[in-house]
């Protein structure tokens, strides 16, 4: 994987293939460390080692690189990957990494994965929060109101898209992230 924006995709995708009806995303990037928290309300992870390759749930291969490449993004950069399974449903999912170091991956376009996600997976609402000073998260996108607002049927529309796009893309370079390694 090219950049942390498809690192993020790829997480989305787990959530949405463990049967996840809702996403909520906390993105923070301070110091020059990204840091991502990722809840879901899925199956849940089982008590296997889920950054082994050759540990998958999927039915159509043997092996599984998503959340092992991710570990060693983090892991590189002097960052860490840390998944654990939820009392009763779901998984949560944290990682953060150096983007200043030697090694560090670009953002990508981080606004694009919350907007095609979107796009992708209609039935799922998504929360994306980004992390504040004091603990104060402050929320960047809520598709339950978005539903409630333009209608379920809508919501994959190019204007819906584009509006989504903007906005995530706007509150993320406020706070510093780009394409490339971030405003430091």
């Amino acid at each position: 994987m090219k950049d942390l924006a498809d690192h993020l995709f790829d997480v989305l995708e787990n959530s949405v293939t463990s049967e996840a009806t809702e996403v909520k995303v906390v993105l923070g990037f301070c110091n020059k460390r990204f840091s991502c928290k990722i809840k879901d309300n899925g199956r849940g992870i089982k008590s296997e080692d889920v950054t082994d390759p050759f540990v998958t749930s999927r039915k159509e291969r043997k092996v599984g690189l998503g959340l092992p490449l991710l570990k060693k993004t983090a892991e590189t950069t002097d960052g860490f990957l840390r998944i654990s399974k939820l009392e009763g449903k779901g998984t949560f999912l944290e990682f953060e990494t150096d983007i200043s170091h030697i090694d560090a991956k670009p953002f990508g376009n981080l606004a694009k994965v919350f907007a095609d996600a979107l796009r992708s997976w209609p039935d799922v609402d998504f929360e994306v929060l980004i992390e504040g000073e004091k603990n104060e998260d402050e929320q960047v996108l809520n598709t339950k109101e978005i539903k409630e607002v333009v209608g379920c049927s809508d919501i994959q529309h190019k204007e819906i898209h584009d509006f989504v796009y903007k906005s995530i893309d706007k509150e993320l370079k406020r706070i510093g992230i780009n394409t490339q390694f971030g405003n430091f």
